[in-house]
């Protein structure tokens, strides 16, 4: 279901409410299309959904374990998109592939940057509580390298593929739910939280990086985070920073990594500034100079003479 009408996303609420419970959506407000599409699957009596949004957010409020509207863990899998979870004091990202296990009687809120799709396995409290360690966690981000979470994965993405949509049987539904619950415990860590109020920041960071050379503006930051360009601006004011000077500091450190190249393969300096997005090598070896102390040519002559050294340590 694509939401375009007042209409439709009051269904897209209604149906939200009765495949995954009391969530409230907020739809992007700088989007007029917003978008939410929800599919229910039954897999002998294990309840998943599938669902697709662009919403700015959706929040669960706390409840409680003993109501009907809470009875559920939801072990999600990010499919496509990235969207953070905060519990208030604590945030974690979801990339495509990662995974989460989501206490139904917590309160949380789940925030997409942009348009989303996310697979979510309705976990019954009556198995999972009974199955798991008393201290056991029960709410946080999964590891998807170790070998317990490369079979949670495996599972995770037949159901997504379609490949178990055949198993109809009730008794299929419960062995599949006990053997993800068994998987948990051990797929849980603790390298999940980023720094509290910060994710945004980081998150723009990343996108930067992964883009270089050809760094979005500012307007196509924001745009790729659903939020304001004033509010992406304000995480880097914070630190007495801006997108563009943070931009150029990443072209810079990656030029330097090429210039402080000594071997066969080295690029010339012009190269380099190029590759890296400066159009201008008068203007690259100034802000060069500026950043690093020293002109490219300097700092290219003294990583070469450092290596010089090196080579004569060890054969001395």
């Amino acid at each position: 279901m694509s939401v375009h009408t007042s209409r439709d996303f009051e269904r897209w609420n209604h149906n939200v409410h009765s495949v995954c419970g009391r969530f409230e959506t907020r739809p992007s407000w700088h989007d007029a299309s917003f978008v939410g599409e929800i599919e229910r699957i039954d897999l002998g009596g294990l309840e998943i959904a599938d669902i697709s949004t662009n919403a700015m957010a959706i929040n669960r409020q706390r409840g409680n374990s003993g109501r009907a509207d809470d009875r559920y863990y939801f072990l999600v899998m990010q499919r496509e998109g990235m969207m953070a979870i905060d519990q208030g004091d604590r945030e974690f990202m979801l990339y495509p592939g990662d995974m989460a296990l989501l206490d139904s009687a917590q309160a949380f809120e789940m925030k997409p940057q942009g348009l989303i799709r996310q697979l979510s396995v309705h976990l019954c409290r009556d198995m999972v509580d009974p199955l798991l360690p008393v201290a056991a966690r029960r709410f946080g981000k999964l590891e998807k390298e170790s070998p317990t979470g490369h079979l949670l994965q495996g599972i995770l993405q037949q159901i997504a593929n379609g490949e178990l949509g055949s198993a109809h049987q009730n008794h299929y539904g419960s062995a599949l739910q006990n053997a993800l619950i068994a998987l948990l415990p051990p797929a849980f860590h603790d390298e999940q939280l980023l720094e509290p109020g910060r994710p945004l920041r980081r998150l723009a960071e990343k996108i930067i990086s992964e883009s270089l050379p050809n760094a979005p503006t500012p307007t196509e930051l924001a745009a790729k985070l659903n939020v304001s360009v004033r509010k992406l601006y304000r995480q880097f004011e914070i630190d007495g920073d801006s997108i563009c000077r943070y931009i150029q500091r990443q072209r810079l450190e990656r030029s330097a990594r090429e210039l402080a190249d000594t071997g066969n393969q080295a690029l010339p300096i012009t190269t380099i500034a190029y590759k890296w997005g400066f159009t201008d090598s008068a203007h690259f070896s100034r802000v060069f100079k500026h950043c690093y102390g020293m002109s490219p040519r300097a700092y290219r002559a003294a990583a070469l003479s450092r290596q010089l050294a090196g080579q004569a340590h060890l054969h001395g």
